[in-house]
């Protein structure tokens, strides 16, 4: 997995969010499932760009295939607990002082949202997983 592929597939679904915050997420709420599930499949691919860097310059041996997973669902899970975190802070500000919509729903919401995170990340991980 290149730097690039993970980079240009997170635009993908930067521009996507911005689509959906515009023309999807008020007539369906549960895009946000849907989009939990492509960015945790975004940031594995991340994840396994940065352990293929590191492994690639500093390691001269195998790691069993347990340690690349939980490197890289480290790494997903770790994002998508900032993202929650962003969307809390977003709704403690911005979302009362101008009457917007709530992001985090329920304590449910973000527990579905961290468990799609984990779905897309484990996904991208089969699939890219002989990249490392």
């Amino acid at each position: 997995m290149t730097f690039k592929t993970a980079f240009k597939f997170t635009l993908f679904v930067i521009f996507l969010h911005i689509l959906g915050l515009v023309f999807i997420y008020p007539a369906w709420s549960e895009f946000d499932v849907i989009m939990h599930f492509l960015g945790g499949f975004a940031m594995a691919l991340f994840g396994l760009a940065i352990h293929h860097e590191i492994t690639s310059k500093h390691h001269d041996r195998k790691e069993p295939i347990w340690y690349h997973y939980l490197f890289v669902i480290g790494f997903v899970m770790l994002v998508a607990v900032a993202w929650e975190f962003h969307e809390y802070l977003l709704d403690n500000t911005l979302v009362q002082w101008y009457g917007w919509a709530p992001t985090q729903l329920s304590l449910a919401d973000t527990m579905i949202d961290f468990l799609m995170g984990l779905i897309g990340g484990t996904t991208a991980y089969l699939i890219f997983k002989k990249s490392l």
